[in-house]
Parts: structure tokens; C-alpha cells; sequence
């Protein structure tokens, strides 16, 4: 199988998932090309899945991100499977500033292009992936990139059945 990881990246957190999950794809026996979204897209004739993701900014998901989803369907991306990855925060740590985070940080990036992704008819895979930075320009919280590896090993055992 060959797997199309499509991200936008504003600090290199979003990247540096795309390539584990890349990583993961290849290391599972499969092909993965990773590719920014600000580049030109590929030919999606050989792809069997598209993996994308964005980060979450200021409650959003980039523009670039949105419109790849209905790109998708123009060119139509419809019946393979299509999932959808985030990174977000940093998460304030005082029970006050959490609770008026809240609206910045869910549903997320994910949340929405998730959403996106349904609406324009794309068969989206159920669950997503986000990922925790602890400061805009990173690191990541703990454990995140493994997270971002189990998730991959998991939907690629889903999706090749």
C-alpha cells in the first residue's frame, strides 16, 4: 500500500509528527511519501490512504489544510481512506486559564478538518490523532511521538484488513 502524508507546519511540531507517521507507515511494510502543503500535491492515481494534518492555531485549522480535504474531492478522493492528525496547546496548567482555554483547543485542527473532511463525502477514518506541544514552538509533552506511532500501527492494521 502507499500512504500520502499531506501536512502544514508552522514550527516544525506538525512535521515532525508527518514523519513519524511516515516512519511507521514504512516501517510497517508499506510506501509513504511526506509532503508539505504549501508544495505542489502529487498524483493521487497510486495513493491508498491520505494521512493530514494541521496544527491548531488560534482555535483553527490552517486554511491550506481545509482546502486540501476539498481537493480530495474534486479529484475523487472518495472511497480510500482519509485520516486526520493535529498538534495544540500548550494547555495552561491553572484550573481558570484551562477553562477559558477550552474553546481555543477543542474541537482543534482535527476536530474541524475532521468535520470538513465528512462533509465533503471523504470515507474519514473514525478516530484521530492530536498531539500535545508544550509550548507553541515545542517540545512536544511526553510520549506524543509514540503516540503518533501507535496510532499509525493502529489505523494501518484497520484500514489493510
Amino acid at each position: 500500500m502507499k500512504g500520502l502524508v499531506l501536512f502544514i507546519s508552522h514550527y516544525g511540531n506538525t512535521k515532525q509528527v508527518a514523519e513519524t507517521i511516515a516512519k511507521q507507515i514504512t516501517d510497517s511494510g508499506h510506501e509513504a511519501i511526506v509532503q508539505d502543503l504549501r508544495q505542489k500535491p502529487p498524483d493521487l492515481q497510486d495513493v491508498n490512504f491520505v494521512v493530514i494534518g494541521s496544527p491548531t492555531r488560534f482555535a483553527r485549522a490552517n486554511g491550506k489544510a481545509l482546502s486540501a480535504l476539498k481537493q480530495l474531492r474534486k479529484k475523487k478522493f472518495t472511497e480510500k481512506p482519509v485520516v486526520i492528525f493535529d498538534t495544540y496547546g500548550p494547555i495552561p496548567t491553572n484550573p481558570e486559564e484551562l477553562e477559558k482555554g477550552k474553546k481555543w483547543l477543542y474541537p482543534g485542527a482535527a476536530g474541524i478538518m475532521h468535520r470538513v473532511a465528512k462533509e465533503q463525502g471523504l470515507n474519514v477514518y473514525p478516530e484521530i490523532l492530536r498531539c500535545e506541544v508544550k509550548a507553541f514552538k515545542g517540545p512536544f509533552a511526553e510520549h506524543e511521538l509514540e503516540k503518533a506511532a501507535s496510532f499509525t500501527k493502529e489505523f494501518l492494521s484497520k484500514i489493510t484488513k
